[in-house]
């Protein structure tokens, strides 16, 4: 290994990146802020950052386990769009294809909510 690869390991990734930089306007730069619009703007950025962190750390798994539990769907529609049009077909209207959309749906809202409001959905999850 050579000594360049070395010092290139050694400096953070882009999610340390985006840690560090939402930590620093958490704890630094927002208790020095007293004008309440940039204070919301500030707080509107921190919150981005820490949507961005936790949809970089799921990544493609993330994804990738929308696009299964879609295609495991009756009729398994490969996008959304494909899925929007089996919705407008009936092909749900049945009780039991209407439960999986249901259980897809509630799933895919909780991946959602893990990235922009994980404390919401940990309430709720109980």
């Amino acid at each position: 290994m050579s000594d360049e690869r070395d010092a290139f390991e050694q400096h953070p990734g882009a999610l340390d990146l985006i840690d560090a930089a939402r930590e620093h306007l958490a704890t630094r730069v927002l208790p020095a802020i007293t004008d309440p619009r940039l204070r919301f703007e500030t707080l509107v950025a921190t919150h981005v950052l820490g949507v961005a962190s936790r949809e970089l750390s799921r990544g493609p798994e993330m994804t990738a386990e929308i696009d299964r539990g879609r295609a495991a769907l009756p009729g398994a529609p490969a996008h959304d769009g494909a899925l929007c049009a089996l919705i407008e077909e009936g092909r749900y209207d049945d009780p039991e294809a209407g439960a999986a959309l249901r259980r897809w749906l509630q799933a895919r809202n909780e991946l959602s909510l893990f990235a922009w409001n994980p404390l919401f959905l940990m309430r709720v999850k109980g």
